[in-house]
């Protein structure tokens, strides 16, 4: 947990990029689908989880000078 406080912005950055690939860029520009309200959901469900993987994975900045 303690990573996911140092690492908030990464989480944010993830979370809001992979959304947007999800939701609205794969499925308009390469698969030519319609976008649902299950596809949104589906989405948001698994960048959020994504995010919080990326957010554990990385190691905090050290704060050493």
């Amino acid at each position: 947990m303690e990573k996911l406080k140092t690492n908030w912005k990464l989480v944010i950055y993830w979370f809001v990029s992979m959304s947007l690939m999800n939701v609205y860029i794969i499925p308009k520009f390469i698969n030519d689908e319609p976008i649902t309200n299950k596809r949104i959901i589906i989405g948001v469900v698994v960048s959020l989880i994504i995010s919080l993987i990326m957010g554990t994975l990385i190691t905090p900045k050290s704060e050493d000078k």
